[in-house]
């Protein structure tokens, strides 16, 4: 009888034992997945608010437009900065038009400043400025005088000069290039690049 009972009570005890398992296990599922249909909520939500549109409009004015400029003029200020003369025909204003527009303006300005004509052009100037401020070639490279001359439209001041020599050594004639022609005085220039594209215009017949 005595086992009989302690049978009956060893079951009860493992069914409520049993029941409890069971039923925290359904409360931990509900619980996660409210969790999970939270998160899927968020998730909708944000999905909703930072969508981007199935077909964009990509025409005009949406597509930023490139800065525009006039091709022609900007060879022809070229031959006058860096030459001191207009173009001689239509055929060398398409080729410089063409390094222009595929190779880029810094390739245009140094094919200028180390042509043969640039540099007997300015080499009584130059060694004029070299001098009168007791400077040597070795301090300020006639192609930094040059690029001065043909970008700011001036002869360099000794730091400066000094300076840009020092990065031609290291850097390269286009790095000077691209350093100049981002100054402050260079974007001052291309501010009143309307008058002098007018003047070009009448001044030289290609």
């Amino acid at each position: 009888m005595k086992t009989l009972i302690f049978k009956l009570r060893y079951v009860l005890a493992c069914s409520i034992l049993m029941g409890l398992l069971i039923t925290t296990s359904c409360e931990k599922e509900e619980n996660l997945t409210e969790s999970i249909e939270s998160v899927d909520n968020v998730d909708n939500l944000e999905e909703k608010r930072f969508s981007t549109p199935d077909d964009p409009d990509f025409r005009p004015p949406n597509i930023p437009r490139p800065p525009q400029f006039d091709a022609v003029c900007v060879v022809r200020l070229a031959y006058l900065s860096y030459l001191r003369r207009c173009p001689e025909n239509q055929s060398v204003v398409n080729g410089w038009v063409s390094v222009l527009l595929t190779r880029g303006f810094d390739d245009l300005a140094e094919g200028f400043i180390t042509s043969h004509e640039a540099n007997v052009k300015w080499n009584s100037q130059y060694h004029s400025f070299l001098s009168r401020n007791h400077l040597t070639s070795y301090q300020i490279d006639k192609k930094v005088y040059i690029a001065y001359r043909g970008l700011l439209l001036r002869e360099p001041d000794v730091n400066g000069g000094i300076g840009w020599t020092h990065n031609l050594r290291q850097f390269g004639l286009k790095f000077v290039v691209n350093g100049i022609a981002n100054s402050q005085e260079f974007a001052n220039r291309l501010a009143n690049i309307s008058t002098e594209c007018t003047n070009a215009a009448n001044q030289c017949q290609f």
